[in-house]
């Protein structure tokens, strides 16, 4: 296969791939916001669709993995910045969109972390709230327990005159 034709392709992978993570980082910052406001249907959505974008990512990953390495063999590298992009100037672009990638992939990761840590302390809050209210219903039976059980006693006196 001719190189400048593998370059090309690779160039085209990276621009897709580039296409889904930002794609991948909008549902990313789409479930901030529906974490914030506690909307659970449409956060499931959003990590369903995630879940599909980063499917297809892995595929293209594979893809442009091979490619990498068919070009990296071609040429006798053993990376990327080893080539010359005097030679072959195509590449200026391939690096470009390899460091867009790289960027992307640091900013989905810091809403994620972000995400998890902010779904960390919700649930938290629900266990406290579900506690509470678990031991508020445990007291009002114990009380009502207690009601019942004297609620048929009418008060005795005894006239000791």
């Amino acid at each position: 296969m001719d190189l400048k034709v593998l370059i090309d392709e690779l160039i085209y992978a990276s621009q897709k791939k580039e296409m889904n993570l930002k794609t991948l980082l909008d549902l990313t910052i789409a479930q901030k916001s529906f974490i914030k406001n506690g909307d659970l249907d449409k956060l499931a959505t959003a990590i369903s669709q995630k879940q599909s974008t980063i499917e297809k990512i892995n595929q293209m990953d594979i893809d442009f993995l091979n490619g990498y390495n068919r070009l990296k063999r071609s040429l006798g590298v053993t990376s990327i910045e080893d080539i010359d992009v005097v030679k072959y100037p195509a590449l200026k672009e391939l690096k470009l969109n390899i460091s867009n990638i790289m960027g992307l992939l640091k900013q989905i990761e810091e809403i994620d972390q972000n995400n998890t840590k902010n779904l960390k302390i919700d649930f938290e809050k629900v266990k406290m709230d579900m506690k509470k209210l678990k031991e508020k219903k445990q007291s009002t039976k114990i009380a009502s327990s207690y009601t019942k059980k004297y609620a048929q006693v009418q008060g005795v006196f005894i006239d000791h005159k």
